[in-house]
């Protein structure tokens, strides 16, 4: 009688992801940032311009501000910031991939065991730093900005200890662990809200006030006007012109523009300060005429 044969098991090799399942799980990744990048920049140009306009107590819905300057001011306020955080990124990348190939896999298995628990707590601290913000956010106004980071450093080193303990004790992905990666990415997105409107209103009232301090060295602007308009502000002459024939027969001096945006012109006078300034909004209109000249020349005594 023959012997029975033993068969001995061969462990499987895991199955590689197909390319196309690759290459969409990366093109939905890079969406979703590009989607979150998009909303950060509108999100800090829109509080920024609401922020810097409120100081001259101008409200900001009046101005009509286009989209392209909303951005334009969101790339203008993060470019520096986001370029910073992204070069900081890329070294720790690049340094995390140096040791993996420089150092043993037991060394380096053995690096990432004393690391994650670190990186949990850590996560843990900073989130708990940035709930007690939330709860009393006073004793740090003058950190703009760097509660939000903390909140999204804290979330992402406390989902990648949680991701290196699963990896480490097998447990294979699952739709659980899908929601938490989610879950994660919405809790980021919101500590980056965060911190970009903190950044937003601290760098705008920041330069409203620079502005304001530099108002008497920015170009002196002669309004001319085919009616009156009845401006009246300390600083602020308002002549007619003798000609009868005169295309423009009244002409205001002691004016700064401030901004023209949206078929509007935002005036300040000279002088203009916080505790009792006027800022005057006129339409920008074919029955208007606008000169400048240097900051301290004197206008003509007639028109």
């Amino acid at each position: 009688m023959a012997a029975p044969r033993h068969h001995r098991l061969r462990a499987r090799p895991p199955a590689e992801e197909p390319r196309t399942g690759r290459a969409a799980r990366v093109l939905a990744s890079v969406a979703a940032n590009i989607t979150l990048l998009t909303a950060l920049l509108y999100y800090f140009g829109k509080l920024y311009t609401q922020t810097y306009f409120d100081y001259f107590r101008v409200h900001y819905t009046v101005l009509g501000q286009t989209t392209d300057e909303i951005f334009g001011r969101g790339v203008g306020g993060l470019l520096l910031p986001i370029a910073a955080a992204a070069g900081a990124a890329f070294l720790l990348l690049g340094l995390a991939r140096t040791l993996r190939h420089r150092l043993s896999t037991t060394t380096w298995e053995r690096l990432l065991r004393v690391g994650t628990p670190v990186a949990g707590v850590t996560g843990t601290v900073l989130i708990g730093l940035a709930v007690a913000v939330i709860d009393d956010p006073a004793p740090f106004r003058h950190l703009a900005g760097l509660p939000g980071l903390g909140l999204a450093l804290g979330v992402g080193l406390l989902a990648w200890a949680w991701h290196r303990l699963g990896a480490s004790s097998g447990r294979r992905r699952s739709r659980l662990s899908v929601a938490e990666w989610v879950c994660a990415y919405l809790l980021t997105a919101f500590a980056l809200m965060w911190a970009v409107a903190d950044y937003a209103q601290s760098a705008s009232t920041r330069s409203a006030f620079e502005a304001a301090a530099g108002l008497r060295s920015r170009p002196a602007a002669t309004l001319y006007s085919a009616q009156s308009l009845n401006i009246s502000a300390e600083g602020v002459r308002e002549d007619v012109c003798a000609q009868p024939d005169s295309a423009y027969k009244y002409r205001y001096t002691g004016l700064k523009l401030l901004l023209q945006s949206g078929g509007q012109y935002v005036f300040l006078p000279a002088n203009w300060r916080a505790s009792r300034g006027t800022a005057f909004l006129v339409p920008r209109n074919d029955k208007l005429r606008v000169e400048f000249a240097t900051a301290r020349s004197t206008p003509a005594p007639g028109c």
